[in-house]
């Protein structure tokens, strides 16, 4: 058996993966066979793990004191209920039951997870609970994932379908549209990496343009404060803000402020009460021609990060999205030394420099494929002064 298994979202799961790591992170997240499954290590709070599943980008599930079984033949499935029987009636558990389950990469062949569900249903019928599909008192999360022939049942802290999940929602459809704005996915993925668990601290948009970034904290009940130097970006970023939080029949919320300023002297940008206090800083830093008029993108990101260092807190994380050549092969996740990322802008050897003047260290970077002449780079680092 194991004690905590997360199931995570197929649009990129080394990307969820990190996210994990940053939202439980007194936990060490270990992969497994399977892209999509991973184990949690050591104990966890059950309100915690459900509030986290709720508002992560790349998490769909996590189950606990799992039981795990690698699908080898027909005879085999008899011993995975046997233990799931077991599970069962040693729980000390009462009220009504569930069953929830699902399929990820793919089939296993010969198994049918409703088939194994219903026999799991059964098996709780007989052991005295009431059978309840829509909101049941306990209910077991069955997954069967194809890529790795692997069966996993275990107790569900907390389950979100993709038509319940933030996944679904396009930033096509606010009031306040531009064409650079980010997919609401990868923008919630990248407040949770950069500012970790949920807390009173604030997350910092310093570009905030239509305002992807803060639309998703403020959703998540984060506090948060986004700025541009444009009045326009400003009043339309704040639309979306409000638009979206009134389709959501959300009411109340952290605090956010969306404010004009400049992303290069933020100690006089940002309200004085929110200084030490911000944990994490996301940029997706414009290409072209910037509102910074002369300076060269890679001076504003410079200036942007030393700045930066005067607000935030001494642990604070940061990401960066950069537009990049597509990889020639495809892949999720790179190494900072690796000779495949060619920046659309600049050298990335000199990005490297300037992140080490800056005093950040890289700890991942990843991929993400936008079409067959546009790839994203997401980098994320930490501050190197710290400790």
């Amino acid at each position: 058996m194991a004690d905590n298994i997360a199931c995570l979202r197929g649009w990129h799961p080394a990307l969820a993966k990190a996210e994990l790591s940053a939202l439980f992170p007194n936990n060490e997240i270990i992969c497994s066979n399977s892209q999509r499954l991973v184990s949690i290590s050591g104990e966890i709070d059950i309100e915690k793990a459900a509030r986290i599943i709720q508002y992560s980008s790349g998490t769909q599930a996590i189950l606990h004191d799992c039981v795990i079984m690698n699908w080898g033949n027909e005879s085999s499935i008899d011993d995975f209920i046997s233990q799931i029987s077991t599970k069962i009636e040693t729980s000390g558990r009462s009220g009504s039951f569930g069953v929830t389950h699902w399929r990820q990469e793919g089939k296993i062949e010969g198994l049918s997870g409703s088939k194994i569900a219903g026999i799991i249903g059964g098996i709780a019928g007989r052991n005295g609970f009431t059978i309840d599909l829509d909101k049941p008192d306990n209910n077991l999360g069955l997954v069967l994932d194809g890529s790795s022939s692997q069966l996993v049942c275990g107790w569900l802290y907390e389950y979100v379908s993709k038509e319940g999940n933030s996944n679904t929602r396009r930033a096509t459809e606010r009031p306040f549209f531009k064409p650079i704005s980010l997919d609401p996915k990868l923008a919630r993925l990248a407040v949770n990496l950069a500012s970790g668990p949920l807390n009173e601290n604030a997350v910092l948009d310093p570009m905030t343009g239509t305002g992807g970034f803060v639309i998703e904290a403020a959703l998540m009940g984060r506090n948060a404060v986004a700025i541009d130097l444009e009045q326009e970006m400003v009043d339309g970023a704040s639309k979306n803000v409000l638009w979206a939080l009134e389709c959501e029949g959300i009411t109340s919320t952290k605090q956010f402020e969306i404010i004009e300023g400049d992303a290069t002297d933020l100690i006089n940008s940002v309200p004085k009460r929110w200084h030490k206090k911000i944990s994490g800083l996301v940029l997706d830093p414009p290409y072209g021609r910037n509102s910074h008029g002369s300076i060269t993108h890679f001076d504003l990101i410079r200036n942007t990060l030393n700045s930066f260092r005067d607000i935030a807190s001494n642990d604070a994380t940061i990401v960066l999205i950069l537009p990049i050549h597509p990889l020639k092969e495809s892949k999720l996740e790179v190494k900072q030394d690796s000779d495949e990322i060619i920046l659309l802008h600049g050298e990335w050897r000199d990005f490297q420099k300037l992140l080490v003047e800056c005093n950040w260290k890289v700890e991942g970077l990843w991929i993400e494929h936008v079409h067959s002449s546009l790839g994203r780079l997401i980098l994320h680092a930490s501050n190197a002064l710290q400790g």
